[in-house]
């Protein structure tokens, strides 16, 4: 008997958005087809264009084979809920109609709480499992546990707290809020992290006892087949990357402070910034421009790259460095660099400090701290230490691996044997 088909439904589709939740349920989506089983992929999709303004639109468009997406035009303001019962009904009927064994959910934003509670109601028959990427229910700052007041890190949430960040919010409103994402995610069959430390932190919120497993995302079919080599250390010792754009929170700002402050042990200390240019870095950090001026050749910044060629670019540098100054989850750009055998640097935090062992894939540095991130650079940059490092870095988890724990999550419980004796 054929295994029963999966609809994996994402907050968006990758072909419109590259962030790693959509990735992972693509992926996944991917993995799932390679095998031989259906897999269906169903994405949320902001259809802002003049074309769509002028005239009327289906709410779910078929985008390829077994892949569709729906307009959430007419969702509520957070996009937790819908505003529009008729669009929500149309999403909630085809959804249902699928001939499909397991939902599995990429996210909560842009699907609506109040349409999966529909969709549970329609198909009582098959199995709900949610991927939970990041922190949103628990944190109404876009997730992100970090203090409205400067930089500091949020460690639990309360309500008290919450109301501290945000004084126009009311304890009562937060409290429903909560409330009603709890009634929801308590409903699934099966919840993944792709991380254990996000798992504590949902679980200290409110979803401790459910069932629920640990599962990495997979990097890809692509990705995997990309060989994987240390590199020369006595080349590439001193060459640090950074990947990702310049934002509040991804701690740019805290590698450009650290660079010379290492170059001051080692003046062969070079950093390459993939992902943004440097007028993008200074229109965020304004505070940073004359530094950025005075690095003279030991700062490159090589502007935006294609996903694809991330891997092969990581070959190229001994280090990649990820100084997200919030907690992440389980960042891909960790992933694709133990992929390409480039040890790390991460900040001693969250997912980061979970996915790299210090010693083993790399080496920690103090949160938000260019000083110590400093020290970590001066450490590394010896060929040696980034030799023994490349050689005990461990790979990132592989296609079997994650489809097996998939599909243990799939699977219904088993009925205890002693019971049934």
């Amino acid at each position: 008997m054929a295994e029963p088909a999966i609809c994996i439904l994402s907050h968006s589709h990758p072909a419109f958005s590259k962030g790693g939740g959509e990735l992972a349920a693509h992926r996944q989506t991917e993995a799932l087809r390679s095998t031989g089983r259906r897999a269906i992929f169903v994405a949320a999709n902001e259809v802002g264009t003049a074309y769509a303004a002028q005239r009327p639109i289906e709410t779910v468009m078929r985008f390829a084979t077994d892949e569709w997406v729906y307009s959430f035009a007419g969702m509520a303001k957070d996009l937790l809920g819908w505003d529009d019962a008729w669009q929500r009904r149309q999403v909630v009927d085809f959804l249902a109609g699928l001939d499909v064994g397991v939902y599995h959910l990429h996210h909560y934003w842009r699907v609506g709480l109040d349409l999966i509670a529909d969709l549970m109601e329609a198909r009582p028959d098959a199995r709900f499992v949610m991927s939970l990427h990041e922190m949103l229910a628990i944190c109404i700052r876009d997730g992100q546990m970090l203090k409205t007041r400067g930089r500091e890190l949020c460690r639990q949430e309360s309500p008290l707290e919450c109301l501290a960040c945000f004084p126009q919010e009311t304890l009562e409103r937060l409290a429903f809020r909560k409330a009603a994402m709890l009634s929801v995610l308590r409903r699934f069959d099966h919840l993944v992290y792709p991380s254990a430390f996000i798992r504590g932190r949902y679980e200290a919120w409110g979803l401790a006892g459910r069932p629920a497993s640990v599962i990495e995302n997979y990097l890809g079919e692509a990705a995997m087949a990309e060989p994987r080599a240390a590199g020369d250390a006595a080349v590439l010792a001193q060459r640090f990357g950074y990947f990702g754009t310049a934002t509040p929170y991804k701690g740019l700002d805290i590698l450009l402070r650290a660079l010379p402050l290492a170059r001051r042990a080692n003046p062969a200390i070079t950093v390459t910034v993939f992902g943004a240019e440097a007028s993008d870095t200074i229109k965020m950090f304004p505070e940073l421009e004359p530094l950025i001026a005075e690095a003279g050749p030991s700062l490159t910044f090589a502007g935006r790259y294609d996903s694809a060629d991330a891997i092969a670019l990581m070959r190229d540098v001994g280090w990649v460095v990820v100084p997200s100054i919030w907690w992440e989850n389980s960042p891909v750009v960790i992933q694709e660099a133990k992929r390409a055998g480039t040890p790390l640097i991460v900040a001693d935090i969250g997912g980061m400090a979970e996915k790299v062992e210090n010693g083993v894939d790399g080496l920690h540095f103090r949160r938000a701290s260019p000083v110590d991130l400093a020290r970590a650079m001066a450490e590394a940059a010896d060929p040696a230490r980034r030799a023994a490092l490349a050689t005990s870095l461990r790979d990132t988890t592989g296609r079997e691996t994650f489809l097996r724990a998939l599909d243990r999550a799939f699977a219904p419980p088993q009925p205890d044997a002693r019971a049934a004796e």
